[in-house]
């Protein structure tokens, strides 16, 4: 019997990372930002190596052989995993930043009336997120931030467990960020 796994369009994604910058961002006098920096007296780049947590809000209409498993969901864990980003500031305190990473491995288990098949398949899936972020100065090397933003979900390496021929939709969802940038070093 073939059986047919579709994530719905309400597949989220959280992010929320502790970030070391690749670049230290500083004024051209090598200087640490200051709440009063003048609005062109800074970087516009910064580069960052993460650790985040992938947290979902799954959803599913599961069907085998073409007809929809009555009360038939699926959960997922939340995952951590590495990732890279970037970030354009406009101002010292307001920047645009993308994002991905390392594609995670989650196994989808079955739930409400799937929940005794176990497991019901594995894939990897790579998010791509894109959003704004809000950098807070005058506390030093410390500079926390929040975003808000978009990902897009891409579901990778689909393998079949007590169901076969999965299929996985892509999904957009909406992507949250509270991190804190370091500068390890002055110029």
């Amino acid at each position: 019997m073939k059986s047919n796994l579709v994530f719905g369009a309400l597949f989220g994604l959280g992010w929320v990372s502790l970030s070391w910058p690749a670049q230290a961002q500083m004024n051209p006098t090598g200087s640490a930002y200051t709440a009063e920096a003048s609005r062109h007296d800074f970087r516009r780049w910064l580069l960052h190596v993460d650790v985040a947590n992938v947290f979902t809000n799954e959803s599913a209409d599961v069907a085998v052989g073409g007809a929809p498993v009555r009360g038939g969901s699926v959960s997922m864990a939340d995952n951590p995993t590495a990732t890279f980003d970037v970030s354009y500031f406009f101002t010292p305190n307001f920047a645009v930043n993308v994002y991905s990473g390392y594609t995670p491995r989650a196994h989808i288990k079955g739930a409400g009336s799937l929940a005794s098949f176990g497991t019901l398949a594995s894939a990897n899936y790579g998010p791509l997120t894109v959003s704004g972020e809000y950098h807070f100065l005058g506390l030093g090397a410390f500079k926390p931030y929040v975003g808000i933003g978009v990902t897009y979900a891409i579901f990778l390496n689909v393998d079949d467990a007590a169901l076969q021929n999965v299929n996985i939709d892509n999904a957009f969802g909406p992507a949250f960020k509270i991190g804190v940038d370091y500068d390890i070093a002055e110029r």
